[in-house]
């Protein structure tokens, strides 16, 4: 069973995002930023994404925010007609009183492959009033925003003109506003950062930014991956963060992926607060207009600097494993469905986080006894949906191929939370 919020819980909790908490409440923000990317849509005025933009639109009116940053692939197949949807939902979310709108592109601005970057880089600048190279330097509320977008469909395609860019821009600032931080944006993450960057991050842009700069605060789309996840934000010489998706979100590798089709259902997007001391990024799920782990929001102290960085990869060392509670051996339940697969289920394991997953290793038996050959399945949790609405006994379809008929196997089950450190396990031993 999964436990759900009722829409009184909801209310609350959107209450309590919008008028703040009492640490929060203490001063004013200097900067309030929203930012939404990954909309990936059609031409169509009534799809998923642009909806979802819409929402985040109502909420970042009601937070009275002065930026709006897209953060690119607002269109699946690069149509121009998407970015002037986005433009007139948001004329009619913010009326007369418009906040500061920054745009960017994203690989699926350039799609399909065969059209020339360079006319959809022009349809894009036109769109959203941008110079010729859709890059932008901005200064607003007394703060630099640095935004750059790639030059066509390959996540390498950050080149020499944004490297000069982006050189001059961060000069500039540095020079305009010492000791301040500075907010920079691409579509990409930097390889090797973020939650799923060794994947669908972009090398080029160490060519194009200086990533020793510690004042630089760069945020990233493209990876749609759950906000709930610890490593969407990432600091080293410089801080990195994920902003999720208005679509779909991102179901890794995983042997249970067709099982998690629900994923268009919880899109996700960020705020950004700016005050004189510190930072705060609230994550925000946009199914009920609720923040994500509201007690752990992410801050950056300020002046920002190596010294003050906590959120780095040590924090793996200080992260528990998640562990099964006491009799949940007995909890395990192998059998089959209606059209036949298998299916394994038992009680969710226990972690101060969110379980992220679990790795499960078959062993099969022979006559004997002996074990043979054994291999292992991994599968991903549902803590997108939202920690507190997790399954209580989660069950996982398993693929039939790999078990042969008459033949007992061992499972031995750990859970896995999202940094990689595995709990102990739990066994059982079943034939189909």
């Amino acid at each position: 069973m999964v436990k759900f919020f009722s829409r009184f819980a909801c209310g609350v909790a959107m209450s309590f995002l919008l008028y703040g908490n009492a640490a929060a409440a203490s001063a004013e923000p200097e900067l309030r930023i929203g930012i939404l990317s990954d909309a990936q849509c059609p031409k169509s005025k009534d799809s998923w994404g642009l909806k979802n933009a819409h929402r985040g639109f109502e909420l970042l009116r009601q937070r009275g925010v002065d930026v709006v940053v897209l953060g690119g692939d607002l269109a699946e197949r690069g149509d121009a007609e998407v970015f002037y949807n986005f433009l007139e939902a948001f004329d009619s979310v913010f009326g007369e009183k418009k906040p500061e709108l920054i745009s960017i592109m994203g690989n699926h601005e350039f799609a399909p492959p065969q059209d020339d970057p360079k006319k959809k880089i022009a349809a894009f600048a036109k769109a959203f009033g941008l110079p010729a190279d859709a890059n932008v330097h901005r200064v607003i509320g007394g703060y630099d925003f640095i935004a750059i977008s790639p030059e066509g469909m390959n996540q390498n395609t950050y080149k020499e003109g944004a490297e000069k860019f982006v050189k001059e821009a961060v000069a500039s600032a540095r020079k305009r506003a010492a000791g301040k931080p500075i907010f920079a944006f691409s579509h990409h993450p930097l390889s090797g950062t973020v939650a799923e960057s060794g994947q669908w991050g972009s090398d080029s842009l160490k060519k194009v930014w200086d990533f020793k700069l510690p004042d630089l605060v760069h945020f990233s789309g493209h990876t749609h991956h759950p906000l709930q996840d610890e490593r969407s934000i990432f600091q080293d010489e410089f801080t990195m963060v994920n902003t999720s998706s208005l679509c779909y979100l991102s179901r890794g590798n995983y042997a249970n992926v067709k099982q998690l089709h629900d994923t268009w259902k919880y899109p996700q997007m960020l705020f950004v607060d700016v005050y004189a001391d510190h930072i705060d990024i609230i994550r925000m799920a946009l199914d009920c207009g609720r923040e994500i782990k509201p007690g752990r929001r992410w801050r950056l102290e300020l002046p920002l600097s190596k010294e003050n960085f906590t959120y780095t990869a040590a924090r793996r060392d200080s992260r528990k494993a998640p562990e099964f509670p006491a009799g949940s051996e007995a909890g395990i339940k192998v059998s089959g469905t209606k059209d036949g697969k298998p299916v394994i289920a038992f009680p969710a394991a226990v972690h101060d986080d969110f379980v992220h997953g679990y790795a499960m290793k078959f062993i099969p038996l022979e006559a004997d006894g002996k074990p043979g050959k054994s291999f292992e399945l991994n599968c991903m949790t549902d803590y997108y949906r939202g920690i507190d609405r997790m399954a209580e006994n989660p069950a996982f379809a398993l693929p039939p191929g790999r078990f042969r008929p008459g033949t007992r196997y061992r499972v031995e089950i750990r859970p896995c939370e999202s940094f990689g450190k595995r709990g102990s396990a739990i066994s059982t031993e079943f034939q189909f």
